[in-house]
């Protein structure tokens, strides 16, 4: 997980999350779909993914302010196929769309073994595997598509045209310990350019490039994040735009509206939830035992560095949250002072205590 380096205070994850709920009240969201969205993004913090959590809430506001993001969505489903459907979002916020998605695709692989939902008219979603550990909890296998506005550079050019295009494969295990990969194609996620920018710290070179497509330590001059691996994560970062944009003609890459851009501009984000339900093919128990013996042998691996443990997909994040859950989540000082900004204006009481 790649983090900024900045000072920081820790605060309580029920504190922050009941701050992020009632400001999401005041703007305007139902109880019940405010109170979803906060524990996604308090969520993704506990997990060490600070990309996707809190410090997106400022965005939102305006977003909602400025009507791209409708408050009071009238989200619909429409079933396609046995193990097919499509959520229209209704421009309301992306985690209730893809929430509404994932409880569909589950209650499809219920009825036959297997279940694919797209999504259209969304907007950002937060971090996959708040969808996919709950697809693990029903005793199925994950497979979670989102994408985004044009962030990243394909291997070989100068200028960004995919999105970050992340990807979340989940299979459970014994215990809540699940197998999760939730990673973004590029090297990093584009809001951990925008936690820099708050914070005022700079980036490693070699993470993104400036408008002429040179290599940049500043944040405030990011024109495109590089994808991992080379021409790897550029490959598939296109090929999950094309799974997220052509079920539906939704736009793609170059086409979507900027996620930092017009606050107006409406995003029509998609995205894909498959599900595969496990006790079609064995008992589940059995499954999970399988995936829990595998995790085991993976971490008892000989290490290459004495001081680094191996380990498996998604064990960071479980680690990073029994910590989180004792200690407090760290926010930077600038996004602390942001808060209190916000909690001002929408006289929502803000402590860090």
């Amino acid at each position: 997980m790649a983090q900024i380096v900045s000072k920081s205070i820790l605060v309580d994850s029920a504190i922050l999350q009941a701050f992020v709920r009632s400001c999401l009240v005041k703007a305007g969201l139902a109880e019940e779909d405010a109170a979803l969205v906060a524990c996604s993004l308090v969520e993704s913090n506990l997990r060490g993914i600070d990309s996707h959590g809190v410090a997106r809430l400022p965005h939102y506001l305006n977003r909602v302010r400025h009507g791209s993001i409708n408050a009071r969505p009238n989200i619909q489903t429409h079933k396609h196929a046995p193990a097919l459907a499509r959520v229209d979002g209704d421009h309301g916020m992306g985690q209730l769309a893809m929430q509404r998605a994932t409880d569909e695709a589950i209650a499809l692989a219920r009825d036959s073994g297997a279940g694919w939902v797209a999504v259209e008219n969304s907007t950002h979603c937060g971090a996959l595997a708040f969808y996919g550990l709950q697809i693990a909890k029903a005793n199925m296998i994950a497979i979670v598509f989102t994408h985004s506005d044009s962030m990243v550079v394909p291997y070989g050019a100068k200028h960004a045209f995919c999105g970050t295009n992340p990807l979340c494969l989940v299979a459970p295990g014994d215990n809540g310990t699940d197998l999760c990969l939730d990673m973004a194609t590029s090297i990093v996620p584009w809001n951990t350019i925008s936690n820099a920018k708050i914070e005022e710290v700079s980036i490693p070179d070699h993470w993104a490039v400036d408008a002429d497509g040179e290599p940049t330590t500043n944040p405030n001059e990011v024109s495109g994040v590089r994808p991992f691996g080379e021409y790897k994560g550029s490959g598939l970062g296109l090929m999950i735009d094309v799974f997220c944009s052509f079920l539906l003609g939704t736009p793609y890459g170059p086409h979507i509206a900027a996620m930092y851009g017009d606050p107006s501009a409406k995003r029509l984000l998609g995205g894909l939830v498959g599900t595969i339900d496990i006790s079609r093919f064995r008992q589940p128990a059995q499954f999970r035992a399988m995936t829990s013996a595998l995790m085991e042998q993976w971490n008892a691996q000989t290490r290459a560095n004495p001081d680094e443990p191996v380990l498996y997909p998604g064990q960071p994040e479980l680690l990073t949250r029994q910590e989180r859950l004792a200690k407090g989540i760290p926010l930077g000082v600038h996004l602390v002072e942001m808060f209190a900004k916000v909690g001002a204006e929408m006289d929502v009481h803000w402590t860090v205590r």
